[in-house]
């Protein structure tokens, strides 16, 4: 290839480029009087050298210098008071700087060092000694959040499943709901759990609550009872974080995890608190008032620390050792989400249930009380029942995340 030639194409590809970026600002609902009220609301509430601009996508992206971690969340927060979730790109440390960012990343690379090896060991596993288990339902809110309906219920059903069907004892399998389902006896409980179970335990996670907005990762937290929204911000600060269920995670010694959260954002849920939500109640552009987001496949992937992660659509090698194998040795760490990223979690009134609980809790019953034939069973049901109920164009999709591909586990004794 000549100088000459090689330049052309720079240029070409410079152009597309330019031109790409052009037409997905022209596409986006962000106007400059969005992004100036923006950066007028930075100033007036504590967060002078902020200011967010439009990234390739039409986006907002947040720009400038920030005093700590609190300041960009509350950055964070204001856009999405203005132009809703949709229009809000997440936040990645080299679009800003924070001094507190530095110190969390030196802190991980210092405690990724005295790890003691083997704690998530992928040799050969046992059977099942004991098993652990925490449901956690949150259908009131002392903040004003909209109540959900059914998801006491939804706990009550999946603990009982646990407790009359599947062998767990009342020793080690916690109930949490309502007023006894806050966030520090939601961590409480996951960190008692974390410190008991050995290696060849089952673990079991079952929470049903509403889901933060995105934060400026992209994560969906969950909510808890006592979960605060004034200033917005605290949203986040006062729910189940990421960070609280990938320490949980990480730090967890049994090989054994089933991980369920049938939670997501809605509007529908803040629709009472004022300012909360952006003029109209949704993001920009966005026609459907029971907009909605659930656990993306990235979350999926920052909480199990796995870059080789199996997605439960990814087709899987069928071999003669996997063939073999029971579901007594199946292990692993999954991670069950009732819909997907761009999805609402439904409520089913003809159910009296979360639509997905209902089906999934049904498959486990069906199956034996194995994990992804129950999840198997479940997903093409949840879709058409939404269907069914809300509408032909709604969709609600489980999706499952595991860090090993025979994950079939069997809960039930």
């Amino acid at each position: 290839m000549t100088k000459r030639v090689a330049i052309t194409l720079i240029v070409l590809a410079a152009a597309m480029a330019a031109l790409a970026q052009g037409a997905a600002m022209a596409q986006s609902a962000v106007t400059d009087a969005h992004i100036q009220q923006i950066n007028q609301l930075f100033a007036q509430n504590g967060v002078p050298n902020g200011r967010v601009v439009l990234d390739p996508y039409g986006r907002l992206e947040l720009k400038g210098e920030y005093e700590d971690e609190f300041q960009v969340d509350r950055a964070f927060s204001l856009a999405q008071t203005v132009v809703g979730v949709k229009w809000v790109s997440p936040v990645t440390p080299e679009n800003i700087k924070v001094k507190e960012w530095e110190k969390k990343l030196g802190s991980l690379f210092s405690r990724a060092a005295v790890l003691q090896p083997g704690v998530r060991g992928d040799g050969p596993v046992g059977p099942i000694r004991n098993r652990y288990g925490l449901v956690v339902g949150v259908g009131k809110f002392k903040s004003g959040i909209t109540p959900l309906q059914y998801a006491v219920r939804d706990a009550n059903l999946f603990y009982r499943f646990l407790l009359e069907q599947a062998g767990f004892t009342k020793n080690n399998t916690y109930f949490l709901a309502d007023q006894n389902a806050t966030s520090s006896n939601v961590v409480r409980y996951l960190n008692g759990i974390r410190n008991a179970a050995k290696e060849d335990d089952l673990v079991v996670v079952y929470m049903s609550s509403h889901g933060t907005p995105p934060d400026k990762f992209g994560g969906v937290y969950i909510v808890t009872y006592d979960t605060e929204v004034k200033p917005r911000e605290r949203v986040w600060h006062t729910s189940v974080a990421e960070s609280a269920l990938k320490d949980f995670v990480e730090n967890l010694k049994a090989r054994r995890l089933v991980m369920i959260l049938d939670t997501c954002y809605s509007n529908g849920a803040y629709r009472a608190i004022p300012g909360f939500l952006p003029p109209g109640g949704k993001s920009l552009g966005v026609g459907d008032a029971d907009e909605g987001y659930g656990v993306s496949t990235a979350q999926g992937k920052r909480l199990f620390g796995a870059k080789d992660i199996v997605l439960e659509d990814q087709p899987r090698k069928s071999t003669a050792t996997e063939k073999s194998l029971g579901s007594q040795e199946s292990y692993g760490k999954v991670l069950i989400s009732a819909s997907s990223a761009g999805e609402k979690s439904w409520e089913s009134d003809q159910l009296r249930n979360s639509v997905f609980t209902y089906y999934f809790v049904d498959g486990m019953k069906r199956h034996d009380g194995s994990v992804k034939d129950a999840f198997d069973y479940s997903k093409p049901r949840t879709l058409q029942r939404v269907q069914q109920e809300k509408g032909a164009e709604i969709t609600q999709t489980p999706q499952a995340m595991a860090t090993n591909e025979n994950w079939n586990m069997k809960v039930k004794r």
